[in-house]
């Protein structure tokens, strides 16, 4: 131990402390100038750092609030495109339903020009009504008066039972209240068209009047007659899909399948005029028409309804 006083390392640790004594008491007599210079030469570096950390930071918060900004107004630019863009193509729909009436009227109107038509959309549909009645959007404002026919490109809808101001009921072929006179014109056999409940659950109608000895066949079109006056002549119907016997075999009849889904129809159009419209012609069956308000169309009618027979 004694022998570590007199060595080299005891030496340099004396030195080491007389040079700390001396830097302490310099830096006393200095009032701390010197160690707050050199603190301050090493923190200096520090805070740079630190000042340089944090504006980074708020850089970035600032960077992403603009970002956040700009996503937002992007977004709402988007939508606005996009309602846009919905507009365009609720546009295009409604001008290409339009094309579509359009050409179906003109086509109708080629091969009956004496005709007055109005076109309509079907606005309503009571769920509860079995025989495919709806509301349409014309009414008398448009011309349109009780017992008009209703019919598509396809065929026969119905007629106007109904008329407000800018609506009208349109009650179906498939109603018991309708009664259509119609005729075979390949086999020159008329007969009248009426349905019932179970009929218009499977969407039919049937002919009645046929006599037994009937030469029609199933798939033979059907069309009106026109001798009332209420339904214009040579309107399609539908075709027969099958032939059944009445009162006791005496006379037959033709289940008609309408060529026109009214149940599914969307839109129509109705004949407020044609050439004969309300003229009642010599019926060629043992029945004769009552038109759909109920008056009588002759003195000697047999039966009586609310179509066109």
């Amino acid at each position: 131990m004694k022998d570590f006083f007199h060595t080299h390392n005891f030496r340099m640790l004396l030195g080491t402390i007389a040079v700390l004594l001396a830097f302490m008491l310099y830096s006393a007599s200095m009032d701390g100038t010197l160690t707050a210079s050199l603190f301050s030469f090493v923190s200096s570096p520090l805070e740079r750092v630190s000042t340089l950390a944090v504006n980074n930071a708020s850089a970035a918060v600032e960077d992403a609030t603009v970002s956040t900004e700009d996503l937002q107004a992007e977004i709402k630019k988007l939508e606005e495109e996009n309602q846009r863009l919905r507009d365009q193509l609720v546009d295009y729909y409604e001008m290409k339903q339009k094309n579509e009436q359009y050409e179906s009227i003109l086509e109708i109107k080629q091969n009956n020009k004496d005709f007055q038509m109005v076109s309509a959309a079907v606005i309503s549909r009571d769920p509860a009504e079995l025989f495919g009645g709806f509301t349409i959007d014309q009414g008398r404002l448009s011309g349109i008066s009780v017992n008009d026919p209703v019919i598509t490109s396809d065929g026969v809808v119905g007629w106007v039972s109904k008329v407000e101001a800018t609506t009208s009921y349109v009650t179906t072929i498939l109603s018991p209240e309708t009664n259509i006179g119609v005729i075979s014109k390949e086999k020159r056999e008329s007969g009248v068209v009426s349905s019932d409940l179970k009929l218009a659950d499977q969407g039919l109608v049937r002919m009645s009047f046929l006599t037994a000895e009937t030469k029609l066949e199933e798939g033979d079109i059907i069309t009106t007659t026109g001798l009332a006056g209420i339904y214009p002549k040579d309107l399609i119907v539908g075709q027969v899909k099958s032939l059944e016997v009445s009162d006791g075999g005496v006379t037959r009849c033709a289940l008609i399948e309408p060529y026109v889904d009214v149940k599914e129809v969307h839109d129509v159009f109705v004949i407020t005029d044609f050439y004969g419209k309300g003229e009642i012609s010599e019926s060629t069956t043992d029945t004769t028409a009552q038109d759909n308000s109920g008056k009588e169309s002759s003195e000697n009618s047999e039966e009586s309804s609310k179509g066109d027979s």
